[in-house]
């Protein structure tokens, strides 16, 4: 029987709706189960990780990438640490990861998915889904990934055809845990965009979130089972609709917006509190980044299977939380494979601006204008304008002083080769419309420029947001981009092929250019400007905020 059936009538269910909201605004469940059939249910703690993006070793207090973890915060020793010391305090405890395994540190830039591997078959989770970048090498590697570590990994939406390699793998849609002899079913759901954010092949077919949740649940409660989670990298907004679209599921964990839940959230409490279509609660989380924090939800079930009571947030890691020795060894063995490439100095900078993966969804950042200013310094001999460069590309920021090959690295991670194409100005508009078409105008499709600046009223609807857009000649005054216009662009090949959805800027017309990958072009531009003690700023410029 369907959960929005249990209790015989829609009265009853209606009835049943209005309690449970009272009691919530009573408070959400600090302190043990109440009486009655809150009681005599279950309780299902969650601990749960997200867009973990390779920090094995954590973060220091500048939010960078650490290479040791004893100083540190987060890391995969603390939350396998956790996870071992919540499941010594009870049986009921599910550990599940929502995917972006891959890309964000060092430590993936010269391992590649083999040191996740090693990692991820020591780590004590159910299950995992997939995030986009586990796509950023291709289904190939993906599926050689997938071999290699135990976790169970699970995505209800993805429909690899013949010809993919990910196509009879031993990826499934769900799979049901035993929790204090009552079933637990978890439900994955990939990121669902790969085909342009990454590098997924033709064959990787998805089918909508919606129904492919809708038909797991089904399954599931064909077969008895009456809790059910769904670990989702669709991001916070997709899953907050899904809460309201879906009925039977209790608990979305998960991740690729990189949410923060909780005291001093902008965007809500944790959890946040939806209604499935039936009026029941569907309480839905996430955990930030970077292994920072774990998220930590405790939920009492009725009988029934539904929640009633429930307790918990985001657990800070700190450099005194405990640590799991065998996991700490490995991070230090890793760790040394890195040596050679931190040691390798390749220039210095004093240049002091936001900089980092949130700094450059949000605005302009030291290394978007670093890496433009490099990739429109190797196109300028072929008559380049300007270059364009994705705010996703950059994954970590390159602090002030001695840069390092290994920094470049772990901040431009993905190897793009750098390509010129020729636009019209009415492209190139459309294209700058589309990177603050995201809420508030930010995002990982902001466009870093070199050579153009442009003003950005967010407050605009999506589409009619740039307020203007000039050209900025190497000498002579700035000109306004003109839609008839025809301009050269530097910009990687990943965008010319229109990932991040710019597929505005497939269109161009090819030219000719050395073939040069983005990260060596950065390298040689802060070498040849070392040291770099100034960059134009005001790139990027926001109406009535004064940014």
């Amino acid at each position: 029987m369907r959960k929005a059936e249990r209790g015989g009538t829609a009265l009853l269910r209606r009835g049943t709706c209005l309690a449970l909201w009272a009691l919530l605004a009573l408070g959400t469940a600090h302190g043990p189960a109440g009486a009655g059939e809150a009681a005599h249910g279950t309780e299902l703690r969650i601990l749960h990780t997200n867009d973990t993006h390779a920090h094995l070793a954590g973060v220091d207090d500048r939010g960078q990438a650490c290479f040791a973890d004893e100083r540190c915060r987060g890391g995969m020793s603390r939350i396998a640490a956790a996870i071992d010391a919540a499941r010594r305090e009870g049986d009921n405890v599910l550990a599940l990861d929502a995917g972006d395994q891959f890309q964000g540190t060092l430590f993936y830039a010269v391992e590649k998915w083999p040191v996740l591997a090693a990692f991820d078959r020591r780590m004590p989770y159910d299950a995992m889904t997939l995030g986009n970048h586990e796509f950023d090498e291709g289904c190939g590697a993906l599926r050689q990934f997938l071999d290699a570590q135990p976790i169970p990994v699970l995505a209800a939406n993805l429909a690899p055809e013949r010809g993919c390699p990910l196509f009879g793998s031993r990826i499934r849609p769900f799979l049901v845990r035993i929790v204090q002899g009552e079933a637990v079913g978890i439900v994955g759901l990939a990121n669902d965009r790969v085909t342009a954010q990454a590098q997924a092949c033709p064959h990787t077919l998805f089918r909508d979130a919606a129904q492919s949740l809708r038909q797991a649940v089904t399954e599931l409660e064909a077969r008895g089972v009456r809790r059910i989670v769904a670990l989702s990298h669709l991001g916070l907004p997709a899953d907050r609709e899904l809460a309201r679209q879906v009925d039977g599921v209790d608990v979305i964990v998960g991740g690729h917006t990189h949410a923060w839940l909780g005291p001093g959230s902008d965007t809500g409490p944790y959890p946040l509190v939806e209604r499935s279509p039936a009026g029941l609660p569907v309480l839905v989380v996430t955990a930030a980044l970077a292994t920072r924090y774990i998220g930590d939800l405790s939920v009492s079930f009725d009988a029934r299977g539904i929640p009633v009571r429930w307790r918990g947030g985001p657990r800070e890691l700190t450099p005194e939380s405990p640590r799991r020795e065998d996991i700490s060894a490995l991070t230090a063995q890793h760790a040394a494979v890195l040596e050679r490439y931190r040691a390798q100095r390749v220039g210095r900078h004093a240049v002091d601006m936001p900089d980092g993966l949130e700094a450059c969804r949000a605005g302009e950042c030291f290394g978007g204008l670093l890496l433009a200013d490099a990739l429109l310094d190797v196109a300028r001999p072929r008559g380049a304008d300007m270059a364009l460069v994705n705010a996703g590309s950059i994954r970590a920021a390159i602090p002030p002083g001695e840069v390092s090959r290994g920094q470049l690295l772990a901040a431009i991670p993905f190897g793009n080769e750098v390509v010129l194409r020729e636009y019209t100005g009415g492209q190139l508009l459309r294209a700058l419309e589309h990177g603050v078409a995201g809420e508030d105008g930010r995002g990982p499709a902001l466009l870093q420029p070199s050579g153009l600046r442009y003003v950005v009223d967010a407050s605009r609807p999506s589409g009619s947001r740039i307020v203007s857009a000039e050209v900025l000649p190497p000498s002579g005054e700035a000109e306004p981009l003109a839609a008839e216009g025809r301009y050269r662009v530097a910009l990687p090949a990943y965008l010319a092929r229109g990932g991040d959805g710019y597929d505005m800027l497939r269109e161009g017309r090819p030219l000719p250019l050395k073939a040069v990958k983005d990260v060596d072009a950065a390298e040689a531009y802060l070498k040849a400007h070392s040291p770099l003690t100034r960059m134009s700023a005001s790139r990027i410029r926001r109406a009535g905020t004064g940014e």
